[in-house]
């Protein structure tokens, strides 16, 4: 018997999943069906349901494999023995990548055991008889500690971490190799029907070049969201906060995870925007041209034309572009152009001389965080790292000064 999660969109625009057997695969399970719309639905998002689905999709298939009903078994006043949430953890803690005996991070492994400890709490608490019984509160409760007690302690300290991260910036090769490609993006190309693809991959990158945005963001860009330059303002592009977007038909959903913003482009990605948008994009079969409908969309010809591009349909687009510029690394990743921002942003935020204050104000900010963002203090330190590296540098040149 196999498990399987198919997802949907409500009239209202809502995103939700629902888990499903091979046994009855046209009625989803009902526990965790009923977990999800009373514990999970209401202050989660979609993505973050599916996770907890994921999760609750393992502890099925551990049920599976050893011939249990963890209902049958709370239904009948059993609870889980220490040696079964041994073994359910070392289940869990298996990888799904075909490779044998590889085992998931101990982040993913939390984040699954989460979700998989608060569905058998709850699941204990719905069909125990007698759980309110004195003597069987404290089994259940023993139970939840030893549940919470299988979470693993994350490898690697969180200041290594943010120091990696405080690092983490595009090459100068990457870097003179992607702003080559802004102005010259058809270098290369074959083909008049080849161009509307490559200034589509084009664009998407230099907006997330110049502006820092997330990948979903990019892909919830609508031709509202891009607006030019008027009088005295510069064009500028609008990220807005989209959950359940009653227009969006894309069951997996690009959201903004950040707050909704307004983040400026330059003059000459304004241009190229309004020549995809007037030169390509109107061209392609099945497209929208109405304020709600979203600037990057397929080109390639097939029953997909002219939809949203997909999370999916990003990828492989950024994989190919990647290949096809071998220059700009096998290490370029889509968010490593938020890290470079940060850190491009943090050199002019130098350069103009502005205090900490103002420069984490400006940065969470352009990014979408709120005040006080630990991310924009973790950028910050890039600041006071590099002031103490110019006093280190001083006091060490104490060993160049002549012997009196």
């Amino acid at each position: 018997m196999t498990f399987s999660i198919k997802s949907y969109i409500a009239k209202s625009g809502e995103r939700f999943s629902l888990l499903f057997s091979a046994d009855e695969p046209g009625i989803p399970l009902f526990y965790p069906s009923a977990f999800l719309s009373r514990r999970l639905r209401e202050n989660n998002t979609h993505q973050t349901q599916l996770v907890g689905l994921d999760a609750i999709r393992r502890l099925c298939e551990w049920e599976r494999d050893r011939g249990l009903c963890l209902e049958d078994r709370l239904l009948r006043g059993e609870l889980l023995s220490n040696y079964q949430i041994d073994d359910l953890a070392a289940h869990v803690m298996v990888s799904r990548n075909n490779k044998r005996g590889e085992s998931i991070s101990a982040a993913k492994f939390n984040g699954y055991w989460h979700y998989i400890t608060a569905y058998i709490c709850w699941l204990t608490d719905e069909l125990l008889p007698n759980r309110n019984n004195k003597d069987m509160r404290l089994l259940v409760n023993d139970q939840e500690k030893n549940l919470k007690n299988k979470n693993l302690k994350r490898t690697g300290s969180k200041a290594r971490k943010n120091q990696l991260l405080l690092e983490e910036k595009l090459s100068e090769k990457a870097r003179d190799k992607l702003l080559n490609i802004f102005s010259s993006p058809f270098q290369g190309v074959v083909g008049t029907e080849n161009r509307a693809t490559r200034l589509r991959s084009v664009l998407m990158l230099r907006i997330l070049y110049e502006t820092g945005m997330r990948r979903g963001e990019l892909l919830s860009l609508k031709l509202k969201s891009f607006v030019e330059a008027s009088g005295s303002e510069s064009a500028f592009l609008i990220i807005e906060r989209n959950h359940s977007d009653e227009y969006d038909r894309r069951v997996n959903q690009p959201v903004a995870k950040t707050l909704g913003r307004s983040v400026a482009i330059s003059e000459s990605l304004e241009a190229q925007l309004i020549e995809y948008r007037t030169n390509y994009r109107s061209e392609v079969p099945n497209i929208g041209f109405n304020d709600h409908d979203f600037i990057f969309c397929v080109h390639r010809r097939g029953k997909t034309q002219g939809n949203p591009l997909s999370i999916n349909g990003f990828n492989s687009t950024f994989l190919y572009f990647r290949n096809l510029f071998p220059d700009l690394g096998n290490a370029l990743h889509p968010h490593a152009f938020r890290h470079d921002w940060n850190y491009r942003f943090s050199l002019l935020a130098d350069s103009k001389g502005l205090s900490e204050e103002k420069e984490a104000e400006s940065r969470e900010t352009l990014m979408g965080w709120n005040p006080g963002s630990d991310m924009a203090k973790v950028y910050n330190k890039r600041h006071r790292k590099a002031q103490a590296m110019q006093i280190g540098r001083e006091i060490a040149r104490d060993t160049e000064r002549p012997q009196k």
